[in-house]
């Protein structure tokens, strides 16, 4: 009797291990399907990350292809700011001739400028004296006149039209105004250490010190440059 006793609580215990045996084999298939799902997933990641790398480095190259275009567009302008409100009158290209010559001089312009046009950046007119005036965009038809009026502009370095002081820049696009901007720190730097500098065309800062010309396109190497030539200076 005993030992039909104990066979019974053996068929039992039996019967639970299979249970169990059948339980975990199950689950080592679920999990071998999960790991299966998983590593599908995350080769379907590893695909869409190498995809969107790729695209973002495409999309860079479309908006330096875009904001070359764009300057290359306004190759030709130039940037006239702190001009009061309304000194224009109706004819913006007349004044503007004038204006040059007034600022430069008659003997310095001896050729007529042709401005194709010339405008105030969109905005309402603010009459308001303690209010920044609104940039005047002008084109001109020929290059070298640009080039011309943005020399005069650094060699006599102070312009004044009716005691406001006027000042003359390129017009680049918001993008490179932004990347030429990151240098205004060294070149303030500069401008104390006495050495000749010179922003080039799109973003390039050139500094001519100890008769050689360096070439940055980072002000983060620019920093660098003047902290080294500040140590040996001293």
């Amino acid at each position: 009797d005993m030992l039909s006793h104990f066979d019974a609580k053996l068929d039992t215990i039996h019967n639970s291990v299979h249970q169990m045996q059948d339980s975990l084999n199950s689950m080592k298939m679920t999990v071998g399907e999960m790991e299966g799902h998983v590593g599908s997933n995350q080769d379907e990641l590893s695909r869409l990350e190498t995809r969107i790398k790729q695209l973002e480095k495409q999309n860079s190259y479309l908006v330096e292809k875009v904001e070359d275009a764009e300057n290359r567009s306004r190759a030709s302008n130039i940037r006239l700011l702190c001009v009061p409100e309304v000194s224009e009158g109706r004819d913006m290209n007349g004044f503007v001739g004038q204006l040059f010559i007034q600022l430069f001089g008659q003997d310095k312009l001896p050729s007529p400028l042709v401005i194709e046009r010339a405008h105030r950046s969109p905005g309402t007119p603010n009459p308001n004296p303690k209010t920044a005036p609104r940039p005047i965009l002008v084109r001109f038809l020929h290059f070298q006149d640009k080039l011309n009026i943005l020399r005069l502009s650094r060699d006599k370095k102070e312009l004044l039209f009716k005691g406001n002081r006027v000042h003359i820049y390129p017009d680049f696009s918001a993008g490179l105004m932004e990347k030429r901007r990151l240098f205004t720190t060294v070149k303030k730097k500069l401008h104390d250490l006495d050495i000749e500098y010179a922003m080039q065309y799109p973003a390039t800062l050139r500094v001519h010190v100890e008769g050689k010309k360096l070439f940055f396109r980072s002000p983060d190497v620019a920093e660098i440059f003047i902290r080294d030539f500040s140590q040996q200076s001293l």
